[in-house]
This record gives structure tokens, sequence and C-alpha cells, in this order.
């Protein structure tokens, strides 16, 4: 396959951390005394927080009371990943060595924040596999708009859309890798793909190991 670049979220796709995340978010959740499961978390993978604050405070009805969850659920995440560690995902380190040895350029596009990705980067010592950082602090708006995308693309110097793949984990990514025009290869963790979302993709591969393989086709 002649792919000159991948873009890689980073949640749930380089770094297993949506486990890490829902762990952290049922800690701030009980100390609160607030209901909160698997299913609800699943609804904001791959959104941005400013969506999750709207949509969480319509839902719990205080804007108040989900300030201090997300400040409680950022603090607890440092906790658990303490605790437990942050695990990559299955095939990374092979993907990665794969398309450095190649030349092929990968850039890590997340809709999380920057002090957050320099952490996990650091924790996990992945970031000499980046060539470029784009984080939610260089877009305006979050995914499914394509701004994220679109930044790391500009970034990346190349010419051909068609020849960049993004990598991505979420309904939303997909989404803004449709709405960037580049085409995308979903690798899902938490959420398994719907046939409407499976079809907006070039394939759905189990993990990185398997994107691999597909690339060396």
């Amino acid at each position: 396959m002649n792919v000159k670049l991948v873009i890689f979220d980073m949640d749930g796709l380089v770094v297993d951390s949506e486990k890490i995340y829902f762990a952290a978010n049922k800690r701030a959740a009980n100390k609160l005394g607030m209901q909160y499961s698997m299913d609800y978390y699943r609804r904001f993978i791959g959104s941005g927080n400013d969506m999750m604050y709207s949509e969480m405070s319509r839902d719990y009805g205080s804007r108040e009371l989900i300030s201090e969850f997300i400040k409680l659920s950022k603090q607890q995440v440092f906790d658990v990943i303490k605790e437990e560690g942050l695990p990559l995902k299955k095939g990374f380190l092979e993907l990665a060595s794969y398309l450095r040895d190649a030349r092929i350029p990968s850039i890590l596009a997340s809709s999380n924040d920057r002090s957050a990705i320099d952490y996990f980067l650091d924790i996990a010592k992945i970031g000499q596999y980046f060539s470029e950082i784009i984080s939610a602090d260089d877009v305006v708006k979050a995914k499914p708009e394509p701004d994220i995308f679109e930044q790391a693309w500009a970034a990346s110097g190349q010419h051909n859309k068609n020849e960049a793949v993004i990598l991505e984990d979420s309904y939303n990514g997909v989404y803004a890798a449709n709405n960037a025009h580049i085409p995308v290869i979903m690798v899902p963790d938490l959420i398994q793909p719907t046939k409407e979302v499976a079809e907006r993709t070039q394939v759905v591969l189990p993990n990185l190991n398997e994107v691999k393989s597909y690339f060396e086709k």
C-alpha cells in the first residue's frame, strides 16, 4: 500500500487510556455521589471537552457539579496511572517502528490537551515516534469537525491526501477524517463500529499489528 503519512489518534488507539479515564471518572463520580456507568462514558469517546461539559451539565442539571467532576477526574487520572501504569495498545511499537524504518512520517493528532499528551508520551516513552503533535489546544472545533486533522495535514507538508491514512478508534474520529477528506482506518477500542461507520472507513482492523500487515501489502 502506498502510504506517505500516517496520522494517529492517541486515546484508545496508541495508549490504552480509555479504561484509565473511565476509572478516574468513576472515582470522581463516586466522591460526588453521581451515578456513572461505562455506557454513559462511551457516549463521549472521541468528543471534545466542551461537548462533554455541555451534555453532562444538561443531564445532571448542574454546571457547577460537572465542573467539579471534571476537575476531580483529571486529578484521579494521575492516581490511576501511578497505580496501574499506562499500557500501549497492541501492536503500536511494531507499527511505529515499521513506519520509522520505512521513513513514513507519523503525526499524533489528539483531542486531549497538550499537557496531558506530553505527560502520556513521557510516561510511555514513545514521543520519538512522532514528527508533529497536534492537540486540542491547537484547534477551535473538536471532532467530528475536521480541524485537528486539517492541522496535522498542513503540518506534514504532503501534497496528496489519498496517500495519507488516519488511524482512529472512535465514531467522531472517523467522521472527522471523512470531513477532512483523508482516508481512515478504524481500530475499535471500547466501541465497535456500526455498519454505517464501517462503510466510512477503508477497513476496520482489530489491532495495530493488523494495520502494519495491511500497510505491508
